[in-house]
């Protein structure tokens, strides 16, 4: 088999992230995952091995420069730079600006980058389209130019195809960059659980975040595996990680791993195959909605509220 071209396979479980599940003497993790219609099953493999789809974020008309270059790749970069002050020796987190912003685009990320999510914000931009708001049209007509087409819905028609490609990745860029979402997880108490002592070790998936539904909750927090004994813990309120701090490590433990396993979609990574009848059993059983279909959700809810004005 040809060695995986990184140019090519774009990482929506990022190859650096992935590194932290291979514990030594290993020098693979293991992934979990349902091949064609066959059962769910795990398989040693390296990090570059998995978790990665040829040309996600690449327009595929080639009418934008690729995403993976300009931004994913450069952002992964920093985020890795950013995961080091966790795996310092010591309880206090020292960080830098940089390092805070890099870490907050990566959670971002974590929710949005995913395969899944590309697909349901190139629906939610054709339905945007599809159903032109008054709005959006006297828009248009501000900046309609000789030689363009009469209307919205016609240009629409016309420049279907390359106005989708390159407002997908214009769009993902925008809103794993957000500055206001930024800001409020950057405001957040960051901790880091060690959790080495409990009987199983962390699972993660390619949807790792356990949060709660909105960041305005009172008693919001996000949490992440960061390798197979430490768990990134964020909140809102010291009141809300002292709640937390009264599970037990191996009821913590156990209620991450429940919510990263039954999140997945494609994978489940592991240290080893301790945890295999867990994952098989509760392998992509959740039905919460993922953060990009709540927002299209949101738009359309905006959409039919306008249409009924």
């Amino acid at each position: 088999m040809p060695k995986n071209n990184p140019s090519h396979d774009h990482h929506f479980a990022p190859v650096f992230y992935l590194e932290n599940w291979i514990v030594a003497p290993e020098t693979k993790l293991v992934e979990y995952a349902r091949r064609g219609h066959g059962p769910i099953m795990g398989r040693w493999t390296g990090p570059r091995g998995t978790g990665y789809e040829r040309f996600l974020y690449d327009a595929l008309d080639g009418s934008a420069p690729s995403l993976e270059a300009t931004f994913m790749m450069p952002a992964d970069t920093s985020a890795a730079e950013a995961m080091k002050v966790f795996m310092r020796i010591g309880t206090k987190l020292d960080w830098t600006r940089k390092q805070r912003s890099a870490w907050s685009r990566f959670i971002m990320g974590m929710l949005m980058r995913h395969p899944d999510d590309i697909a349901e914000l190139k629906q939610l931009i054709e339905d945007d389209w599809t159903n032109l708001t008054d709005e959006m049209r006297e828009q248009y007509r501000q900046r309609w130019q000789e030689g363009m087409p009469e209307t919205a819905e016609e240009w629409w028609e016309q420049n279907r195809e390359e106005y989708r490609e390159a407002a997908r990745l214009q769009w993902l860029r925008g809103m794993i960059d957000n500055e206001g979402v930024g800001a409020r997880i950057n405001a957040m108490s960051w901790n880091v659980a060690n959790v080495g002592g409990g009987k199983h070790k962390l699972l993660t998936s390619d949807r790792p975040i356990y949060m709660t539904d909105s960041l305005d909750e009172l008693d919001a927090f996000i949490m992440m595996p960061l390798t197979p004994t430490k768990l990134f813990i964020a909140v809102r309120r010291m009141e809300t990680l002292a709640k937390i701090q009264e599970l037990t490590t191996d009821e913590l433990v156990a209620e991450v791993n429940l919510e990263v396993v039954r999140s997945a979609r494609r994978f489940v990574f592991a240290s080893d195959k301790s945890q295999e009848r867990f994952i098989l059993n509760h392998f992509g059983r959740s039905n919460q909605p993922s953060w990009m279909m709540r927002l299209a959700e949101k738009r359309a809810r905006g959409r039919r509220a306008r249409s009924a004005a």
